[in-house]
């Protein structure tokens, strides 16, 4: 086309090509200027829909006029194509300038972008397709947007069919992704990705392909920009990370807000950085003493990060700079009694808690900067975060859901942590986890200066194993007879000697809570008893060893020459959360005085209750469910799992709903879980941890037979998840050591038989009515979804969830019901045919995150729900912090 006059233009050159458009320069012969003109690409112009669209653009643009969006001049015709006439931008796209943008530049250009957005907000027209070569940037320095190509003006019909996604792969909201309604603040997630890209250099949102990048759009939170350019102060940092915010309503609402607030902080930063901070004014540092306070803070203007799954910070300014004077007065070796002890504590924010379960998941980096920590988010995931203590958001790290037990590496720039079977390590960089060891059920571990790391691999292991962290085969580090397990080694200074406490096993493998015994190990496979019983596990630091002992955390003095201790126990707090059965405290400490711990929350009670397909509950008593509940087959019955906290195991209960009777029905002092009715409702099968590993146990309802083990593979853990409608077969979620599905023939042959075995985590399969199909969830797509496949026969898999989902129950009446994001979704089922066929997946009422509702079962007529509720559903919790703690001890 080039040379050709198309009406009164004459083309001169080609400037570029997209999805929706080829845009050449020309030149008006008319008016005598130079413009640009955007016709449909030959292989779309067929296209109804791509037509209407394009003239939708035109429309869309035409009625904006604002300096930083690109003008329409006209729409035009020729020779049966349509056109439309725009201003020509001398300039660049700004695809060819982000790279080199310096932060003052990148502030301008996203404020510009903002205004021209918000101004096409206004006349109700949503662009949809924010990146950087839809972005202009004129030689005068005037920034514009271009190309509405997908914009959707409000009202109008819409153009993509229902479950679609529209936009670009890396830009696009979490709503886009999964096709879902979009409005204006799509526009602002796609903005603050830009503007995270424009500062940093970097996207937020990763992955080797569109899959990989969808799934951390919709499920990871990005860093933190300072964590790659530790320049930018965080005031920047929460402008941007709250227009990322995965929930459109806790996004900033509107275009115009962000500009201001990018203006606000230009304009600050011009003035002195103690003006744009403020400071916790009500505390005085040297009145600081031991008792416990809370320090608030006034928020600055520009750092509304809102419910964002991080932390709310109480007394951030106040801990961080107390914390960073400590850490460099150590390092230039300025005495520490100069800073008094101080206490405060860091809460959890709305949807969000630190997980405490099991003794807790949270730690201190060694240098005092940072805190790992396990969160559950407002799904009930729980993923490894990092916070440093001078920024104010944490950092999801991708892949490490699961995530248990984290520590560091002693450069601070690695955790460990276990999941899914394995030992794995990551870096707080944003690289993806790897694998080092096999860990069925880890039990803590430790890493030294020298790269090894020392761990207990699973709960009836008799000795701890040591690993080089980059991988490779395990051997044993300690020698001891098969009495006792060993938990959560710590490794002394020297990198050579490590802490640890052993617990002494029952017959079946199971710890026995009645006798911890502190050890130090070493490296050449000596161990040494220490005089302490009765406790926890054992961390070192400044001189002392901290433990818990009944639930008071105290610290004694340590002599690293000796291994002997001195003085007696100092107490620091009581009623520290402590999990007996692991012999594991909430609690960790840095190498310069600062220490973090969990307190126990006030005991409440969750609930059992019925629930109608609008979310309406009905109570029917007050428990704490813990894994799953079931209903017997007549309806009168329900089997439910319930952690004891004072004994600190896990039973099966039964409950007569006739009679309004609640009895034990397992007795035994390990852990009992996952209960399945038999059909006939004779019989009750779970999952328990009687021997070395998890294994299925069928015990009779009238008491006339002992339990009997009826599923168990050596080396593997055995749950049971659904038994066939005719009482042959039994589904299993089996650990190998990520999780697959498998089944086995309840009488006879007891063989367990792989169904879905792959290098990803499958599982929690039921049966079909007909007991001739499964479903079950699967993460083979990079996150979990529901799938239906035959049972024993031959046939495809087929995919029914579409934006997530778990915990599949198939009812009775030709429906699969499914945990989706916040909701129980349904999906019908016709398997009438030789092909199944579902229908499209739809909400009916809301479940986990603040609601604590988790899904058990549904009664034959599928009217109705046997849900359970967490007992602190929605409560957010803290984490208390010390600084130089030792001082509260006698450290001096």
């Amino acid at each position: 086309m080039i040379n050709t006059v198309i009406s009164h233009y004459k083309i001169l050159e080609k400037l570029g090509e997209g999805g929706m458009g080829v845009v050449y320069k020309a030149q008006d012969t008319t008016l005598d200027r130079m413009v640009a003109l955007k016709f449909l690409p030959d292989h779309v112009a067929a296209s109804e829909q791509d037509s209407t669209r394009f003239l939708q653009e035109a429309r869309a643009a035409a009625a904006l006029n604002h300096p930083n969006i690109c003008t329409i001049h006209s729409i035009d015709n020729a020779d049966g194509r349509s056109f439309i006439v725009m201003e020509f931008v001398d300039g660049q796209m700004l695809l060819e300038k982000k790279s080199s943008l310096p932060l003052k530049q990148a502030i301008d250009f996203g404020i510009q972008i903002a205004e021209g957005l918000a101004a096409a907000h206004e006349k109700g027209v949503v662009h949809r397709d924010i990146k950087p070569e839809n972005i202009m940037v004129r030689r005068d320095g005037i920034v514009q947007v271009m190309d509405f190509g997908l914009a959707k003006l409000r009202g109008a019909t819409r153009l993509t069919k229902e479950g679609s996604t529209v936009g670009t792969a890396g830009y696009m909201s979490p709503e886009q992704v999964q096709g879902l309604e979009t409005d204006h603040r799509s526009d602002i997630f796609s903005l603050g990705v830009l503007l995270y890209e424009m500062m940093t250099g970097q996207l937020p949102f990763k992955g080797v392909h569109e899959t990989a990048i969808a799934y951390e759009i919709v499920n990871v939170d990005s860093a933190p920009m300072s964590s790659i350019k530790p320049e930018i102060p965080p005031e920047l940092d929460a402008i941007v990370l709250e227009c990322l915010e995965k929930d459109p309503k806790e996004r900033t609402q509107s275009a115009s807000q962000v500009a201001l607030d990018l203006k606000r902080y230009r304009r600050e930063s011009s003035r002195s950085r103690a003006s744009r901070i403020t400071a916790a004014r009500p505390v005085a540092v040297g009145a600081a003493s031991s008792a416990d306070r809370t320090i608030a803070t006034e928020p600055s203007p520009t750092s509304r990060i809102g419910d964002r799954k991080t932390f709310t910070i109480i007394g951030i300014v106040a801990v961080v700079a107390i914390a960073a004077g400590f850490g460099i007065a150590r390092f230039l070796g300025t005495p520490e009694q100069s800073l008094p002890p101080l206490r405060t504590s860091l809460e959890s924010a709305s949807g969000q808690r630190f997980d405490t379960d099991f003794g807790g998941n949270s730690v201190i980096s060694p240098d005092g900067s940072s805190l790992a920590f396990v969160g559950v988010d407002s799904a009930g995931k729980r993923v490894l975060y990092v916070k440093p203590l001078a920024a104010r958001t944490a950092t999801a790290l991708p892949g490490t859901q699961g995530a248990v037990y984290p520590f560091w590496s002693p450069d601070n720039r690695s955790i460990g942590f276990f999941a899914s079977g394995k030992l794995k390590r990551v870096d707080i960089s944003g690289n993806p986890p790897i694998d080092i060891a096999v860990a069925s059920n880890g039990r803590g571990g430790t890493w030294n200066k020298d790269g090894i790391i020392v761990f207990a691999p699973d709960i009836g292991q008799k000795d701890l194993h040591q690993v080089s962290a980059s991988g490779g085969t395990p051997t044993p580090v300690t020698n001891h007879d098969s009495t006792k397990a060993p938990r959560f080694p710590f490794f002394l200074p020297d990198g050579k000697h490590f802490l640890y406490v052993r617990m002494r096993l029952g017959a079946g493998g199971s710890p026995l809570r009645d006798d911890y015994q502190a050890y130090v190990g070493s490296l050449d496979g000596q161990s040494q008893v220490l005089s302490l019983r009765g406790v926890s596990n054992i961390m070192y630091a400044s001189g002392y060893l901290v433990y818990l002992r009944q639930e008071t955390l105290v610290a004694e003095a340590f002599d690293l020459g000796t291994f002997t201790l001195a003085g007696g126990p100092s107490p620091i707090d009581v009623m520290v959360n402590f999990w007996p059965a692991r012999a594991k405290g909430d609690f960790s400490v840095s190498n310069n005085g600062i220490l973090v711990y969990g307190t126990k929350t006030p005991g409440t009670q969750g609930e059992i209750a019925w629930s109608d397909r609008e979310g309406r509950r009905t109570p029917i008593l007050r428990a704490n469910v813990q894994t799953a509940g079931t209903i017997s087959s007549d309806g009168n019955r329900i089997a439910f799992d319930e952690i004891d906290n004072d004994q600190n195991n896990q039973d099966i209960w039964l409950y007569d709903l006739d009679r309004s009777v609640r009895t034990r029905f397992t007795f035994n002092f390990d852990f009992d879980l996952a209960p399945i009715w038999t059909p006939d409702g004779s019989a009750v099968l779970f999952s328990s941890s009687r021997g070395s590993r998890y294994e299925v146990f069928r015990k009779r309802v009238d008491g006339s037979r002992d339990e009997e083990p009826v599923a168990s593979k050596p080396g593997n853990s055995i749950y049971v998840s659904d038994i066939s409608p005719d009482g042959r077969f039994i589904l299993l979620t089996e650990q190998s050591p990520t999780w697959g599905v498998s089944y086995a023939a309840l009488d006879g042959d007891s063989s367990i038989i792989p169904i879905v075995d792959t290098k990803f985590n499958e599982g929690l399969a039921v049966f079909s009515p007909d007991g001739h199909w499964i479903a079950f969830q699967s993460e083979e797509s990079g996150r979990s979804e529901v799938y239906v496949m035959p049972f024993r026969r031959e046939g495809g898999k087929y995919q029914i969830s579409n934006a997530g989902g778990e915990d599949p129950i198939w009812g009775k009446r030709g429906e699969i019901f499914f945990a989706g994001v916040n909701h129980l979704m349904s999906v019908k089922v016709d398997i009438s045919g030789a092909t199944p066929k579902f229908s499209i997946p739809q909400p009916l009422f809301a479940i986990g995150g603040e609601t604590g509702i988790s899904v058990n079962d549904v009664s034959q007529d599928g009217k109705r729900f046997l849900v359970s509720k967490s007992a602190n559903a929605g409560v957010k919790n803290n984490l208390s912090l010390i600084v130089n703690w030792p001082k509260l001890v006698g450290v001096k």
